[in-house]
């Protein structure tokens, strides 16, 4: 799409015309899920932000600025920052393998098969300090809660698959989640806030 074509459907889509919108998504799709994928490996996880990266390029579109570069390059931006923004907010997940294992090291939950896999930089910053800090707070997630954040998180299984393993309706897996992530960003802010110091 050339820069003046690129401008006139900036402007269309700014001034509320559905059908440029329709047609700057078309264009744009496979560009931006290609980025999602590539930062997350997973079609559901690009599937999801995808539809937040477009609504972060429809919310900040009037910021594109054509002297500063191709419209295609700052929607490739927008997404890339999208995606670390979500590795942002999501970093404190990294460590759920660790507080797995600790937790039932306490004897707070049964052991049971853990996944391996690569150490990841949250873990290998991971002290006796950060240890003794889970083990403290660990026991402070409710059980129930719990299995399905390892379920969610550390076994990658979606909503529906959860719900039919626990069989419980799809929307308490929902509600679960979300309590489950608000509680462990309160568990784990003071861990991430070392690990970005560090």
């Amino acid at each position: 799409m050339s820069t003046d074509n690129s401008e006139k459907l900036v402007t269309l889509c700014l001034n509320g015309n559905e059908d440029a919108w329709e047609k700057f998504v078309e264009e744009y799709r496979d560009l931006v899920y290609g980025i999602c994928y590539y930062r997350s490996r997973s079609a559901s996880d690009a599937e999801d932000l995808m539809q937040e990266a477009f609504l972060k390029i429809w919310t900040n579109l009037g910021s594109f600025d054509p002297a500063r570069g191709t419209l295609r390059a700052w929607v490739s931006t927008v997404t890339r920052n999208v995606t670390l923004d979500r590795f942002r907010r999501e970093v404190k997940h990294r460590a759920v393998e660790a507080i797995d294992e600790t937790m039932e090291e306490a004897g707070i939950i049964a052991a049971g098969q853990v996944i391996d896999s690569s150490p990841t930089p949250l873990e290998m910053a991971a002290s006796n300090e950060m240890t003794g800090f889970v083990l403290k707070e660990a026991k402070k997630i409710p059980p129930e809660m719990w299995e399905i954040m390892r379920m969610k998180f550390l076994h990658e299984l979606d909503n529906q698959e959860i719900a039919q393993k626990l069989r419980i309706p799809e929307g308490t897996v929902k509600s679960r989640i979300s309590r489950g992530r608000a509680h462990l960003a309160v568990l784990l802010r003071p861990l991430t806030v070392a690990f970005n110091a560090a």
